[in-house]
């Protein structure tokens, strides 16, 4: 049944392979979406300001005052 080999058979060695390939990238790529998620909610100081720009909060002159500030 397996070639005369006592655990897998020649090919079961490249599906072992296989599978712990995936696995690998499965977690780079979750930590890699998780740190993107983090660094990118939407909480940054400039998407506050332009948040607080269209709700009317403040006016186009001190957006762009606080975005020079920002941006320094």
């Amino acid at each position: 049944m397996y070639w005369g080999h006592p655990f897998f058979p020649p090919i079961g060695f490249f599906f072992i392979i296989l599978f712990i390939g995936l696995v690998i990238s499965n977690i780079m790529l979750w930590r890699r979406r998780g740190r993107a998620c983090r660094r990118y909610n939407g909480n940054t100081a400039e998407f506050m300001l332009k948040k607080r720009l269209v709700n009317g909060e403040i006016d186009e002159e001190e957006y762009l005052r606080l975005k020079n500030v920002l941006e320094q």
